[in-house]
């Protein structure tokens, strides 16, 4: 190496010391030279470690690196303060693990050793906590949601990297509550005098953790990037192209694209259910010789519930026809043998009935009167989640066969009317499709 290459290796390296996006490109030019909008992130971080700023958030679509970045940006602020502490708390011990392995080989990595004259401590080094060799106290430690923190203490910066494990964890008011509890008692506790700190995160609900600081005014600065541009265009072609995101946004759920790809958190309200895909008893007839085979899900009624919802759809191409329905308030004695009716009718493979007190029994007693298999599941997932997560199959794939009957009418009424705010008196019938969609995905994976 010439005096002249050795020169810009010099300058290279030291910018990489004092310039956060520099060491990015540094370490790994390839990945960041192909997403700039993450300098915008590096830049903020920059600002964090400078103490400009003192809180940040920041919310970007799936897969855009800002984990990695992030992992990066502990290592630069350790090089840098080897002798301050990290802390960051993840939704799970497993995610964090993950990520305090990625930092803890960075360090390791000769391209930080080129930059930076720090190592890690030879006698703690487990991923749980670990030191730098100049580190009197613990240099990067945290946990997931629910974890225990004691003994540490976070002097540089703290960070939460998705204390969310998706959509069911943010909408359901029991875990919210509990994330933000423990956030409070224990990421919060960990503050040291002079510690910075740093969300993030998708933007689920405006009641979700960075939502909520957001009203609050906490931040300092919120950094906010959409999939989509105004013009349509994808953010990052590198990420995924504009037309994968168009496609994506097709198959997706309104207000799931919203809040995960677009990060506009929508509060759940109104109907979920304007427009359900029908066809006419007469159009059934010329199709349903083509009808694969048929499966069904029964929610059967249990204490606090009115009605039994059944619904038995065949499979079409890529299409769930549902054939038959049934909504009715009757007891076991009536509805046993109708279910058992319509599954000898349609000569149906499979039916799921969900496992509740009642369901256990009138599972037993449906597999005596039919050859259908009769599975039982136990759906431990918020109600509200499901459905508003399998609405998108509800509206895509499902198609319904229209008859001229009060309890068709009746159960596509319960359908129709369903409340994405959840305050529904009876949520039978889209709970009903909800486990059929999700058990004709299940069996039949190649076609959905």
């Amino acid at each position: 190496m010439n005096k002249k290459e050795q020169l810009k290796t010099f300058l290279a390296r030291e910018l990489a010391r004092r310039e956060f996006w520099r060491f990015c490109l540094y370490y790994d030019k390839d990945f960041f030279s192909g997403r700039p909008f993450l300098k915008k992130v590096a830049d903020a971080f920059q600002k964090i470690e400078l103490n400009e700023i003192k809180s940040l958030s920041v919310s970007l679509p799936p897969r855009a690196g800002k984990s990695y970045l992030t992992s990066l940006f502990c290592a630069w602020t350790l090089g840098r303060n080897p002798s301050a502490s990290v802390m960051r708390n993840t939704c799970t011990a497993t995610l964090y693990l993950k990520f305090s392995y990625d930092v803890r080989n960075v360090l390791k990595s000769d391209k930080f050793k080129e930059i930076f004259d720090v190592q890690l401590s030879g006698d703690k080094s487990n991923l749980n906590g670990w030191n730098t060799n100049k580190a009197k106290m613990v240099s990067y430690f945290g946990a997931g949601v629910g974890g225990t923190i004691i003994g540490f203490g976070a002097s540089k910066v703290a960070i939460t990297d998705d204390l969310y494990r998706g959509l069911e964890d943010a909408l359901s008011d029991t875990i919210n509550d509990r994330i933000l509890q423990w956030k409070e008692a224990t990421h919060d506790s960990r503050f040291e005098s002079g510690c910075s700190r740093i969300d993030i995160g998708t933007r689920w609900s405006t009641k979700d953790l960075i939502g909520l600081q957001m009203d609050g005014g906490i931040y300092d600065e919120s950094i906010v990037i959409p999939a989509l541009t105004k013009d349509n265009k994808s953010f990052c072609e590198n990420v995924l192209t504009t037309e994968e995101y168009i496609k994506k946004k097709e198959r997706t759920t309104k207000d799931i694209w919203l809040a995960e790809y677009m990060q506009e958190p929508v509060d759940l309200e109104g109907r979920l259910f304007n427009n359900l895909r029908t066809i006419s008893l007469n159009e059934y007839n010329d199709i349903k010789k083509d009808i694969a085979g048929h499966v069904g899900f029964i929610d059967v009624a249990d204490a606090g519930k009115d009605y039994l919802a059944f619904a038995i759809g065949g499979i079409y191409k890529s299409e769930l026809i549902i054939v038959e329905t049934l909504f009715t308030k009757e007891n076991t004695d009536k509805t046993l043998p109708l279910c058992a009716e319509l599954l000898k009718k349609y000569s149906v493979n499979y039916v799921r009935v969900e496992s509740n007190s009642m369901g256990a029994m009138f599972s037993r007693n449906l597999q005596r009167l039919t050859k259908t298999k009769v599975l039982q599941v136990h759906n431990s997932t918020n109600k509200l989640t499901r459905i508003i997560m399998q609405s998108a199959f509800i509206l895509q794939n499902m198609v319904f066969v229209e008859r001229n009957s009060p309890n068709y009418h009746l159960f596509i009424e319960n359908v129709l009317t369903f409340s994405k705010e959840g305050k529904n008196k009876n949520d039978d019938a889209p709970d009903c499709l909800a486990g059929l969609g999700l058990f004709a995905q299940s069996m039949f994976r190649k076609i959905f």
